[in-house]
C-alpha cells in the first residue's frame, strides 16, 4: 500500500541504490549491484521474505527505469 518515488531521469545507479527495473515485461523495485566487472547487474531484495538474486546479463531483457527517491507511507487508520 505503500508508494515509491521513482526519479526516471537518475542514471548514475550506484551499488546499493533502489531501482524499479522491468525484467521479462514484469516490474519490480530491487537493490541495484552493479557487478559489471563479471558482466552482469545483481537485483536483491529488501524485503522480510527470502527472494533468490536477480541476476542480470546483457543479452537479458531487462531496462531500469529509474531511482528511488523516496517513499510515501500508506497512512495507517
Amino acid at each position: 500500500g505503500d508508494y515509491i518515488l521513482i526519479d526516471k531521469e537518475a542514471h548514475d545507479l550506484r551499488t546499493g541504490d533502489v531501482v524499479l527495473t522491468i525484467v521479462d515485461n514484469k516490474a519490480t523495485v530491487k537493490k541495484f549491484i552493479d557487478d559489471r566487472a563479471n558482466g552482469q547487474v545483481v537485483l536483491m531484495a529488501e524485503s522480510s521474505f527470502d527472494y533468490e538474486p536477480i541476476y542480470l546479463h546483457e543479452d537479458d531483457d531487462f531496462t531500469i527505469n529509474g531511482k528511488a527517491v523516496g517513499v510515501i507511507k500508506r497512512p495507517r487508520i
